[in-house]
């Protein structure tokens, strides 16, 4: 039997089976932290790494002892790894560093780290 010979629900299944289809893994953030705990104090570094060129801007707070906060905006050079922010601060037991972050083309998106609660 030939192709053209099948029902055409059928001739779609057939022509499902033999293709394959790859989905696109999600590119990774451009925007990430590194946070360092020791004796009681927090460094937070904010990295921007992309692909490509692309603005991004984000707020990042951190709180514990006290609330810090930073905003900013910048475009990302290509395949290029910078550090926009670094904040070092005390902190008790109870602290969190929260990233909100918006790029170009994509869904806002959140990165926390620490033991945050809800509150």
């Amino acid at each position: 039997m030939t192709l053209s010979a099948l029902p055409a629900g059928a001739l779609a299944l057939a022509l499902l089976s033999h293709t394959t289809v790859s989905a696109m893994p999600e590119q990774p953030h451009a925007l990430t932290l590194d946070v360092h705990e020791h004796d009681g104090t927090v460094e937070i570094q904010l990295i921007g790494h992309s692909p490509r060129a692309q603005a991004v801007s984000y707020a990042l707070e951190v709180t514990g002892q006290s609330t810090s906060r930073h905003r900013g905006a910048t475009t990302l050079a290509a395949d290029t790894r910078a550090v926009l922010s670094t904040m070092r601060t005390n902190v008790g037991a109870d602290w969190c560093v929260k990233l909100t972050a918006e790029e170009e083309g994509r869904a806002p998106y959140e990165i926390t780290r620490g033991p945050c609660t809800a509150g």
